[in-house]
């Protein structure tokens, strides 16, 4: 928690083991549609869920973000009727945001060891205040915490084929990462990607614009027009929807650098409707102007500086 006193001065399957290709399973409101015969991505539980079978129960099922807590109990029994008989072994958080990890503790009492990178996990411990939220976080239950983290990039023998986690300081949060199965083509992006509305950067715990940008063109190019992509939630998307959103977002902080440099502010920016060539297809942009307005203030460094 120490770590992190800052904030608030500052705001703050298949029925069995055996695959069924592309089957859809309905499980509680929650969807379940095999990707790969290997991977499958539950949808309806807060945030996307994906699932990595073992070639063995040995190495069971690896899990990939938990949704949020409503959503646990449903979460489970879909997990359940996906893997057969195959028991859930790890779970990796690509960030700490509730909606991404609400199902931490059901699955750790499943025997899934929990991982993410350590930021992650500091969040998770932490209490604080989000002011211009009105939003309060307590401390997780221990149940919920990662029990292996990572500062950097790795990799990790999940049983039939090694994934690469990818940590991206400072851009959805501090403690995003990115997994990617090299011999699936799956790429897993967590906060790293909307699901097609504005993306909004965590500046209270360490994202902001530039760093997102990084993210994505780091994904942009481990990426083919053959790669699946798991955004936030939402459908699957390709590397053309990467593209779009790298593109929007690329102009959009040139957009707004340049007026912060003459003295605008986020609310001027709203005002002088920065964002209309792509408010059809993104929707709603105030939260995303002022919010990467705010991180663009905390990092002019990063920008040159404005004098």
């Amino acid at each position: 928690m120490k770590r992190r006193q800052f904030i608030h001065g500052f705001s703050a399957l298949a029925l069995s083991t055996g695959a069924l290709p592309l089957s859809v399973l309905a499980q509680e409101n929650l969807e379940v549609k095999n990707l790969t015969d290997r991977i499958a991505l539950v949808s309806g539980a807060g945030s996307n869920v994906v699932l990595f079978r073992g070639n063995s129960p040995t190495n069971g099922i690896t899990v990939i973000d938990s949704g949020a807590d409503k959503q646990a109990s449903a979460l489970v029994s879909a997990i359940r009727r996906w893997a057969g008989d195959y028991p859930v072994t790890t779970l990796f958080n690509t960030h700490w945001h509730p909606d991404h990890t609400g199902g931490n503790e059901e699955l750790h009492a499943l025997g899934a060891e929990i991982t993410a990178h350590e930021n992650t996990r500091l969040w998770l411990t932490a209490e604080f205040e989000v002011i211009w939220r009105n939003t309060r976080y307590e401390p997780r239950d221990p149940a919920a915490l990662p029990v292996e983290t990572f500062y950097d990039s790795g990799k990790k023998d999940l049983g039939g084929e090694t994934v690469q986690y990818h940590h991206y300081a400072r851009a959805h949060t501090d403690g995003d990462i990115a997994l990617y199965f090299p011999e699936s083509n799956v790429l897993v992006a967590g906060g790293l990607m909307s699901d097609g509305t504005y993306p909004v950067t965590d500046i209270a715990t360490g994202g902001w614009l530039g760093g997102l940008i990084d993210a994505n063109e780091a994904m942009l190019e481990m990426s083919d027009e053959d790669t699946i992509i798991i955004s936030e939630s939402g459908p699957v998307r390709s590397k053309a929807d990467l593209q779009a959103q790298y593109d929007m977002l690329s102009d959009l902080y040139a957009t707004m650098k340049s007026l912060m440099q003459q003295g605008y502010s986020g609310h001027d920016m709203l005002k002088e409707n920065i964002t209309e060539k792509y408010d059809a297809a993104w929707g709603d942009p105030t939260e995303f102007v002022l919010e990467t307005y705010r991180g663009m203030w905390a990092h002019t460094s990063d920008m040159g500086g404005f004098i």
